[in-house]
């Protein structure tokens, strides 16, 4: 006799003995005031795919006829999911999880609150891009002005993927032009934002050839801010910051 999904751990159908609706979940709380929705989500699907229940949320895993033998083993499992849901959201968006029929409803409840425009959502990030910059002066180093630039870049990246592929193993290099684009679009963005103390060496890197990659442009970015921070700023060390750079080309 066939074990029973709901005992093969292995089986999105698994229901967990140790369960605990009020568990302490590892992600942020979706708010509207925070606007937080993709780090939630992110954190949501990760934390789904840790228990192997994704397929309740992105409607891969469907309602099963009450005559199913699956059918109590998903009416347990999709409950806790919405328990899950419940204990990540902000007061005000409970009522999108108490009242859906089941949790890919209520998932598709947030998404369009919160994106209820892939389009307009792309256009959104896009301005946001353009007008993120370091700050001059404070304390808004490279690193974080790079965290919130890669933050927006991920969000943007979800909804304005770059194509694949799809001639069915042709020998066409569209994806490659596309991803190279891309990458081209990231560093510029990115160096464009620098404050004007690091404009000297947004152009040495601009000028380099090959040109770095995003994540060498910050870490040769990184390292002269540094420089700049652990020495008294002059011609001198300014001289100092070109050798370095002119060694990574």
């Amino acid at each position: 006799m066939a074990e029973s999904p709901a005992l093969d751990p292995k089986s999105p159908y698994y229901i967990d003995p140790d369960y605990e609706s009020n568990e302490n979940l590892p992600m942020a709380i979706l708010s509207k005031a925070e606007d937080n929705y993709f780090i939630w989500k992110s954190d949501f699907l990760l934390f789904l795919r840790s228990k192997n229940k994704t397929g309740f949320v992105d409607g891969t895993i469907q309602q099963p006829e009450p005559s199913s033998p699956l059918y109590h083993p998903w009416e347990t499992c999709d409950a806790r999911v919405k328990c899950w849901m419940r204990s990540s959201l902000s007061e005000e968006l409970l009522i999108y999880v108490t009242f859906s029929e089941a949790a890919h409803k209520a998932w598709e409840y947030l998404r369009v609150l919160f994106v209820p425009s892939v389009d307009f959502k792309i256009y959104e990030l896009r301005g946001r891009l353009a007008m993120l910059r370091q700050e001059d002066g404070g304390d808004d180093s490279v690193g974080g002005y790079f965290a919130k630039f890669m933050r927006a870049w991920a969000e943007l990246s979800e909804y304005d993927p770059v194509p694949e592929c799809k001639c069915g193993g042709c020998n066409c290099e569209g994806v490659k032009r596309g991803k190279e684009a891309r990458e081209k679009e990231q560093r510029y963005g990115f160096l464009m934002g620098l404050k004007k103390e690091l404009s000297f060496v947004r152009t040495r890197i601009m000028l380099m050839d090959p040109p770095p990659s995003l994540h060498q442009a910050f870490v040769l970015v990184d390292q002269a801010e540094s420089l700049m921070k652990s020495t008294r700023y002059s011609l001198g060390n300014r001289s100092m910051i070109t050798t370095i750079l002119s060694e990574k080309q």
